[in-house]
Order: structure tokens, then sequence, then C-alpha cells
């Protein structure tokens, strides 16, 4: 295990994990209180930790500093990728996938946390990943997922859900917005409990007041569905 750097009340390290035969680096972010905690594995978008890096670590400070231990998971690892657009995305994601699949087993085999206290956060390609994930995982208690979507093909195939924040810019050209209004639908079908916001004015990267408002919904959506 790496040193252990403190910032503020959050202790931060890395550690890693095998996915298809790939070192998959993770950065911890826990609580400075000890104890067993509930998890959160966050997972960044398209731009990769390139982009994505500086607001997903501000999110996963913010939920150790909330009780819970984040994971970020640097899922590109499994396919080389720094960023990733298009067709790249289409041929990675069943791979990327499975390297959620393999994040959740490490997260759940550790002793140091809440046991079956288990959740996503992903940001628009992690959205999608976390949300394909948890359709087919049970351990997944509780999924926020900001600027994603499960695309329209197997969104008739998905049998469950685990209660789901849905957070989506009004004017995301990217996403477009009616992927949050067809999950919503999705997860009142089945009966999900579920919550969204829709950011008015707002595209597919928050600007700084509406990120703040969006972590502190996930970390409420998060101590209301795990922390219990």
């Amino acid at each position: 295990m790496a040193m252990v750097y403190a910032s503020g009340s959050v202790k931060e390290y890395r550690e890693h994990f095998v996915s298809g035969e790939k070192k998959i680096n993770v950065e911890i972010f826990s609580p400075a209180i000890d104890g067993t905690h509930p998890a959160v594995l966050v997972f960044h978008g398209a731009g990769g930790l390139l982009l994505d890096e500086p607001a997903m670590r501000r999110f996963a400070r913010a939920l150790a500093d909330n009780g819970f231990e984040a994971f970020l998971i640097h899922y590109f690892d499994r396919t080389g990728t720094i960023f990733a657009r298009g067709r790249a995305i289409h041929v990675g994601f069943e791979s990327w996938r499975s390297t959620v699949n393999d994040a959740i087993d490490y997260v759940a085999g550790r002793s140091d946390l809440k046991p079956r206290k288990i959740g996503c956060f992903g940001y628009s390609l992690g959205a999608y990943l976390s949300l394909a994930q948890a359709a087919r995982d049970y351990r997944i208690l509780a999924v926020v997922e900001l600027a994603g979507a499960i695309d329209r093909e197997h969104a008739g195939l998905v049998k469950r859900l685990p209660p789901t924040l849905i957070l989506h810019g009004s004017e995301d050209a990217r996403v477009p917005v009616q992927n949050a209004y067809n999950l919503e639908k999705l997860a009142a079908r089945l009966g999900v409990t579920h919550e969204i916001k829709i950011y008015q004015g707002e595209g597919h990267v928050l600007r700084s007041a509406s990120q703040a408002d969006a972590a502190a919904r996930a970390v409420c959506f998060f101590q209301k569905h795990l922390a219990k």
C-alpha cells in the first residue's frame, strides 16, 4: 500500500487491482475517523482523468468528508485509453464495464468497509457504465448519475435498478436531456426509488455552482440509501 496523505480531514492513498490482466489504479479517499464506512465508487467520463480529474477528486473528497470511503477508479487503464470519443467508446465499453464489475469485486472484498453498503457515482461515460453495471449487480445499493443514460436499445431489457439520482443539464449537447427523462420513466416503470434534478441552462459540464449543488445532492442521496 502506498503512503497515506492527509488532506484536511481526508486520508488519500492509492492501491490497484487487476482486470483483464491489466493493473487498474485506484485513488482512495478515506474519512480520517477510523471505523467501517459505506463505499462509493467514482467513475470519470470520456474525457478520462486528463479532463475530469479535478472535479472527480473534489467529489471524492466531499464523500470522504461525509463519512464515505470513496474509490476513484482509473478504468481507462484496462485499454490504455487517455481520452475516448465515438467508435472508441463503442469498442471499449464492454471491457470497461467488465472492469467496473472487477472494481465492485475489489471493493466488496475489503474488510474495512460496511458489508453490502456499496454505491456508484458516474459522470457521462462513467454514468453509462454505472447504470449498466447496476442493472445486473445486486451489490450496488444506490447510483448517482450525472449527464449519463441507458442507451435506448438496452433500456427495454433492464429489469432492475437500485435507488437512482438523475442529474442533468437542460442544454447538454453531448447527452441530450431527454435521456434523463427517459431514465426517469424507466425508474418509474420498475418501481425504483428515484430523484431527478435538471439544471436549467447548463450543458454537459456543469458550472461551479451547479457542480457544488450536484455534489451536495449526491452526498445526501448516498446518506439516505447507504449510511443506514
